[in-house]
């Protein structure tokens, strides 16, 4: 347990600290560190006092799923001063706050289950949204034809469509609402389509326009409600057939800001030029009862608004600059260092501008595709590493194979399938694709190698299938060209082995040869030692005779002698 503590402790520092990479579209190296990390101690942490023993902390699953790119805002962080916090605690919007992050978070996680899953589908889908589009168009198409139409006539059918308008835009905000939640108003975008719905429409029409009040002006507003076309343009953003449209609609909104500033510089220049403008030509005495002089250079204001045609190259020599000149000539250097200044300086640095803004949101617009993709393959790794953990009963760190099939009667294992998209029917086949033979899955084989199986097969899959079977075959090349100088070695070995067979053969032959003389030569010296022992035998026995009628003899020359008694001697 303490083992397992510090391997989450240092992941969670990590994360903490910022040690990972700052670009979104790197290679997963941080994310595979991070699974080690996580393989790790997969079976320690069945042993935590937690209740259902097999979830991951929330640091911990923060982290695989931020996969140590937190640290890319660090740079503009700042703190937020102490009286600003006591406001918002004293009104009660942090608590809001937190509040609106708690409920986010709740529905960001994958084992969510949304009370009303089917009117999220509904409201979701793409053919929601151009429906809602084609009604946000007819309604303004309405708009401009009661605005052309004589007054008084078809009033009652206008009037009775802008009803049904009202309505319908209502019930749409209803229908998020009840879809996405209440967080859903607190995203800017929602919140300014909210305004659109009821600013516009509601409150004028069945608010103010029963109590009396002249809705004139507010009529004029009702046209902003084609601005909710670009939800529908920021879900289609990521398709190659929108990609112009929301680059275009991005690039007004992003020239807001430069726009301001050009207006700024050009009223700097106008100004400038427009002072030096009334005191060069309005205060003239040749010009001072030319009335047509005078309304053009006559005060600043006039000389500002006359250099602004100017900068628009508008009839500007004939109507403005030759009339002046006709009276004194030497204005003309003033005229062209305008006109250098204001038009071939300052318009072409703003077109640069513009197409350098531009040019930044084509290459944001790139970043943001590889972030949204980076993001949802973060989310998928959170997803499989919740679905490792369920099925690895045993805390092991492993997967076998009777805990990964065991693991399809789970519902909730069920339902972590479904939202990879990954049929209960294939995993028998997925498990044959992902073992490598030992009978088991770690973490990240079984996490990489079902992310890699979702969906359908990309160019890159190909491309590395390809390079795969490129090395197989320059593989197989090379163990074909071992085997053959196997061969050959075998070849010449069984040649040898041939010549060992023979000159064995030969061997034996003589070893034979010298047996049989060594049996001859030992059966001859045998029959010799019989024969010998035999006349050995017969001479003994003929000695024996001998000695026997020796004694024999003896004894009778011993009965014929006389017999004399002993002596004895004191």
């Amino acid at each position: 347990m303490p083992k397992a503590n510090s391997s989450a402790a240092a992941l969670n520092s990590s994360v903490r600290h910022g040690n990972s990479s700052n670009d979104p579209v790197k290679d997963h190296k941080v994310l595979d560190r991070q699974l080690q990390v996580l393989q790790d101690q997969a079976g320690m942490n069945r042993q935590n006092t937690m209740s259902d023993g097999r979830r991951l902390s929330a640091e911990q699953m923060s982290a695989l799923q931020n996969g140590g790119f937190q640290n890319e805002h660090m740079f503009t962080e700042f703190k937020t001063p102490e009286w600003f916090e006591m406001i918002l605690a004293v009104t009660g919007i942090a608590m809001l706050q937190q509040r609106i992050k708690e409920e986010m978070d709740e529905r960001a996680k994958d084992t969510f289950q949304n009370p009303y899953q089917e009117l999220f589908v509904i409201v979701s889908s793409i053919r929601f949204e151009v429906g809602i589009a084609i009604a946000i168009l007819s309604n303004c198409l309405f708009i401009g034809m009661e605005a052309s139409w004589p007054d008084d006539d078809a009033a009652i059918v206008f009037n009775s469509l802008e009803h049904i308008f009202v309505g319908f835009f209502l019930i749409e905000w209803c229908l998020r609402m009840r879809a996405f939640g209440w967080v859903w108003f607190f995203d800017t975008p929602n919140t300014a389509d909210t305004f659109l719905v009821f600013g516009t429409g509601v409150i004028p029409k069945w608010i103010l326009e029963p109590s009396g009040l002249d809705l004139g002006t507010l009529r004029i507003l009702t046209v902003l409600r084609a601005l909710r076309l670009v939800r529908i343009v920021r879900v289609v953003r990521l398709l190659p057939q929108f990609k112009e449209l929301w680059m275009l609609i991005q690039g007004l909104v992003q020239s807001v800001r430069p726009l301001l500033w050009t207006s700024v510089i050009a009223l700097m220049i106008l100004y400038i030029f427009g002072i030096a403008a009334t005191e060069f030509i309005g205060r003239q005495e040749v010009f001072q009862d030319d009335e047509y002089v005078q309304e053009l250079f006559g005060n600043p204001m006039r000389s500002m608004f006359t250099l602004f045609q100017m900068m628009t190259l508008d009839a500007w020599g004939n109507s403005i600059a030759r009339p002046v000149m006709e009276k004194d000539w030497w204005l003309c250097l003033f005229f062209a260092f305008f006109i250098m200044i204001a038009v071939f300086v300052f318009w072409n640095l703003i077109t640069a501008v513009i197409v350098q803004n531009a040019l930044s949101i084509a290459n944001e617009d790139t970043q943001l595709k590889a972030k949204d993709l980076e993001a949802k393959k973060k989310q998928d790794l959170k997803v499989l590493a919740d679905m490792f953990l369920e099925i690895d009963t045993d805390g092991s760190g492993e997967l076998s194979t009777g805990e990964f099939f065991a693991a399809l009667d789970n519902p909730k294992v069920r339902q972590m399938l479904e939202l990879i998209g990954v049929k209960v029917e294939e995993m028998h086949e997925v498990w044959r694709v992902l073992d490598d033979g030992d009978g088991f899955l770690t973490v990240k084989e079984f996490s990489s190698g079902l992310r890699r199986m979702k969906g359908n097969a990309k160019a890159k899959d190909i491309i590395d299938i390809i390079k795969k079977l490129r090395h197989t075959a320059l593989h197989h090349t090379e163990l074909q060209s071992q085997v053959q100088q196997f061969s050959a070695s075998l070849g010449s070995l069984e040649h040898d082995v041939e010549r060992i067979q023979q000159d064995t053969g030969e061997v034996l032959g003589l070893f034979q040869e010298m047996y049989h003389r060594l049996t001859a030569q030992i059966e001859k010296e045998k029959g010799e030692d019989r024969l010998y022992a035999l006349q050995l035998a017969k001479k003994v026995e003929a000695d024996w005779v001998d000695g026997a009628d020796e004694a024999e003899n003896s004894e009778d020359s011993d009965d014929e002698r006389p017999w004399h008694p002993p002596t004895t001697t004191t």
